[in-house]
């Protein structure tokens, strides 16, 4: 495999030095090539320019694949939390923990400036915008580590379409379920703060790699620059930490990848205090904006971030439990529910990761160091997390895996042209050795004992296997380039029960009509003056999100679980709620079925009736109570 690399190595080498004396005899002088010049020395030269291609390809072709597929509007989705990010951006308030801060900044800038639909449409669109910047940092990656541009860009779309995904039940120690999806592009359809995590983790991974080869290069001026990259690095992991905590789980990869290239850099002070100063300094910067717009008493706040107590609850996760302390439970099934998830999204293609990963324990160790921990810790953490919608917590795992397969195609390609190579030089002496002359010297030598006609012939050979490197990536980028078009059909299909691999969130329009009912005016049918909803999390967000950003119904008070703990508005429990407004205001319930606070165990101690709405469904209001309210459970 060596004397593969080495002879592309050799060829590549000699075209760019070709290329380097063409451009150097055809360079401008004068204002044009001083501003050659000035790029060049900014790093704007044609060489980055090519290794922009497959990325810049890989972003343009998700954009166009994803944007049919958007949600067209408000969404639930994730319990709740897609509306309340599509609220609270617009209005730039606080989420819920941990804040997401540099997530709402992003998302305020982009709810506001981009010209499209309406706020929750845009949150929607910067999804799609986030996929393409994770796509194209995974095809970045890829490209950087394995030198081939095309099976990179094959891998970026592999990323997206998952062609070989195969729909299944995962059972987690927890308790918790999931039903594995295309996950990658089904979370690229509404607003979720996971794919901005896994767009910056992509960045952050490929800054760290260009970091590591820059230290190495033979420009002298690239290596006393390089440092710059880790700085860089530590800017973007900053930007991450105020998006999400799941940025923690890098932490010990990155640690030690750094070490593993500059063993000595903990006696670089002014580097690695550097590096933390931008670390600190970029979190705090997002981090600010809870307190800030809490004072500022911003449309929607969730808890009391502008006190200390407050700041801590909502950033460090208190409501959550921070890190599960079971993580370090039951590692067997954990590890076997996290490799069928695995499996399900890779399906065939994990043999090719399993190639990747093997020949990355020789050709690509660092990346290794950085890669799996972050990958493993990321997975762990999920596997002992109950959430909604858990597999959007697999998405670094994902991203790691398919940077794997990546890998395992193009050494894949390496080795079957080193094979061949190998065969060819067999046969190719045995052909010249019958061709030969039966005696005597030579007639071609040159006296000084150079030979054109060999030097010609190895010319031919080098020029050989770079088209074979070539043909080679070429086929088999193009096979998976058609894999991934005759899936997207069935990605690009509406969810149902009968197409456990499509994606499409294009027709979900019943949360907002159901919104737009719920918050219609008395004369439109919609509820008296002054009502009172007691509600939960995945509708109380979507009702905000009429009342925040469209203005309508500013009359009607939402009472959400949020709300009633002592972090919130400390309102008591839910039938405290009802009682406070009961023969005051009218008052309706929106609750699941279970629990205490649920309706089935609500209705044995208060007299219930529907209401109907505008769009035909209906709506529980409490008209009268029958006796305390006693919980069982």
């Amino acid at each position: 495999m060596a004397g593969d690399t080495n002879l592309k190595n050799d060829g590549i080498a000699q075209a760019a030095a070709t290329e380097a004396a063409a451009t150097e005899a055809a360079a401008p002088s004068g204002r044009a090539g001083a501003i050659r010049a000035r790029l060049e020395k900014a790093g704007l030269n044609r060489g980055l320019a090519m290794a922009a291609m497959a990325p810049l390809i890989a972003a343009t072709a998700t954009l166009w694949l994803v944007i049919p597929t958007l949600a067209p509007g408000v969404l639930s989705q994730a319990g709740g939390d897609t509306a309340e990010f599509q609220t609270v951006a617009w209005v730039l308030g606080t989420a819920h923990p941990t804040g997401y801060p540099s997530y709402i900044v992003l998302g305020f800038i982009a709810s506001h400036l981009l010209p499209f639909g309406d706020p929750a449409y845009r949150m929607n669109l910067l999804q799609a915008f986030l996929a393409a910047g994770a796509v194209a940092g995974t095809v970045a990656v890829v490209q950087l580590q394995s030198g081939m541009r095309w099976i990179a860009l094959a891998t970026g779309l592999l990323l997206l379409t998952m062609p070989t995904f195969s729909s299944t039940m995962i059972s987690f120690p927890t308790g918790m379920a999931v039903q594995s999806s295309p996950v990658f592009w089904r979370l690229s359809t509404y607003a979720d703060p996971h794919m901005f995590h896994l767009a910056l983790v992509a960045l952050i991974f490929l800054l760290l790699l260009v970091w590591e080869r820059r230290r190495t290069d033979e420009n002298q001026e690239r290596r006393r620059r390089a440092d710059r990259w880790l700085v860089a690095a530590a800017g973007v992991y900053g930007v991450a930490l105020a998006n999400h905590s799941l940025t923690l789980m890098l932490a010990l990869g990155i640690a030690l990848f750094v070490l593993s290239v500059a063993p000595a850099i903990l006696l670089r002070w002014r580097l690695v205090l550097t590096s933390a100063a931008i670390l600190a300094a970029t979190a705090v910067f997002f981090w600010l904006e809870l307190p800030i717009r809490a004072a500022m008493h911003a449309p929607l706040v969730y808890a009391h971030p502008d006190t200390w107590n407050g700041l801590m609850y909502v950033v460090t996760g208190q409501q959550f439990g921070g890190i599960p302390p079971t993580i370090w439970d039951d590692l067997g099934p954990k590890y076997a529910a996290v490799m069928n998830l695995v499996s399900s999204w890779l399906g065939p293609l994990g043999y090719v990761a399993a190639l990747g990963l093997g020949t990355s324990l020789v050709r690509r160790p660092r990346y290794l160091l950085l890669s799996l921990p972050a990958a493993a810790m990321t997975a762990g953490f999920a596997a002992a997390y109950a959430n909604s919608d858990l597999e959007r917590y697999f998405l670094v795992p994902v991203f790691v895996a398919f940077t794997f397969v990546g890998f395992g195609l193009a050494d894949a390609v390496s080795i079957g042209v080193w094979l061949v190579d190998s065969a060819r030089s067999r046969i190719a002496p045995r052909a010249s050795s019958s061709m030969a002359e039966p005696d005597g010297d030579d007639p071609v030598a040159e006296p000084d004992g150079e030979n054109p006609v060999a030097d010609s012939d190895r010319s031919n050979r080098l020029s050989w296997e770079e088209r074979a490197f070539l043909t080679f990536e070429a086929a088999v980028a193009i096979a998976l380039i058609v894999a991934n078009v005759a899936i997207v059909p069935e990605r690009q299909r509406v969810v149902d029960a009968g197409h456990p691999g499509a994606v499409s969130q294009a027709d979900q329009t019943y949360q907002e009509t159901w919104m737009r009912a719920v918050l219609a005016s008395p004369a439109q049918g919609g509820l008296p003056a002054n009502s009172v909803i007691v509600s939960n999390w995945y509708d109380s967000t979507t009702l905000w999100y009429g009342q925040k950003v469209e203005g309508l119904r500013p009359d009607i008070y939402i009472v959400d679980d949020s709300m009633r703990v002592p972090a919130g508005e400390n309102l008591g429990e839910v039938w405290d709620v009802i009682d406070s407004y009961l023969g005051q205001r009218p008052v309706f319930l929106l609750r699941f079925p279970w629990n205490c606070d649920g309706m089935d165990n609500l209705s044995q101690f208060y007299q219930i009736q529907d209401v109907p709405l505008p769009d035909g469904s209906t709506i529980p209001e409490v008209t009268g109570k029958v006796g305390p309210v006693v919980c069982s459970s």
